[in-house]
């Protein structure tokens, strides 16, 4: 149970909020994730009901579905309500602190740096990949490569020593600042992951429509796993209240 110790939505991170920004000549590595950040967390808060399915090469799978919660660019509070995790609940205040709340423990922990880079719920994700919302307070970009219809980011964290991941390459569209994938690399420089958004949808109440579909693969492996967003709700005025410890135990 310890190793399904957290989740940041990364994978939610990873969804395209309903934001205009157009592109821009002459935008500098930084400038450019800054603005996928953006159109990433550029809502007061948002609120979803995720299903999320890890497959294996051999036919094998699993679902389970939670709730998550997000208050500006780093708050996030996500509830497991189905499965052996059921009650299982992660509060991530930034990026290197993240609590978790196990129902057979009855006890709020915070999850150890060392912990970060186990799988979620023996997925293609990992706890670090969860917990990371704001990019560019992460990583350092660089332009690798561009065209008429993209530019290839190259993203090195800020904190080697820390980090789970050597380089990612990012895709970010140009008409919207889209993220329209990641491929990750290990320290060595070997490709271990990739993630592709897929499936566009209009919620009801949601200006713009949002990628409900989000694949990651193990390209070692050849397993996957699946994210569907089932529902999505936008700055309805969440407390804060609610991403605290205390809710973390006592707000089920």
């Amino acid at each position: 149970m310890k190793k399904v110790l957290l989740v940041t939505l990364t994978a939610f991170a990873l969804l395209v909020a309903p934001r205009n920004v157009w592109a821009e000549d002459k935008l500098t590595a930084e400038q450019i994730l800054d603005k996928m950040d953006e159109r990433i967390n550029g809502n007061d808060d948002s609120e979803m009901d995720v299903r999320i399915t890890a497959y294996k090469k051999n036919g094998d799978s699993k679902s389970y579905t939670f709730n998550i919660k997000q208050k500006g660019k780093q708050k996030r509070l996500i509830r497991f309500n189905s499965g052996e995790i059921k009650g299982m609940s992660i509060l991530t205040e930034n990026q290197n602190r993240v609590y978790v709340y196990l129902p057979g423990y009855k006890k709020v922990r915070r999850v150890a740096s060392h912990n970060m880079n186990q799988a979620l719920v023996g997925s293609q994700l990992t706890n670090a990949d969860m917990a990371t919302s704001s990019y560019t307070e992460v990583f350092t970009a660089t332009i690798e490569k561009e065209d008429d219809a993209f530019w290839l980011l190259r993203l090195i964290p800020k904190d080697m020593d820390e980090a789970t991941y050597g380089s990612l390459l990012m895709k970010v569209g140009k008409e919207k600042f889209s993220l329209l994938g990641i491929d990750y690399f290990d320290k060595k420089g070997t490709l271990v992951k990739q993630f592709v958004p897929d499936k566009l949808k209009k919620f009801d109440g949601v200006d713009e429509e949002w990628h409900t579909f989000l694949k990651y693969v193990d390209v070692q492996s050849g397993d996957w796993t699946t994210l569907e967003v089932l529902s999505l709700k936008l700055n309805q005025g969440l407390k804060k209240s609610l991403f605290t410890t205390r809710q973390l135990q006592w707000g089920r």
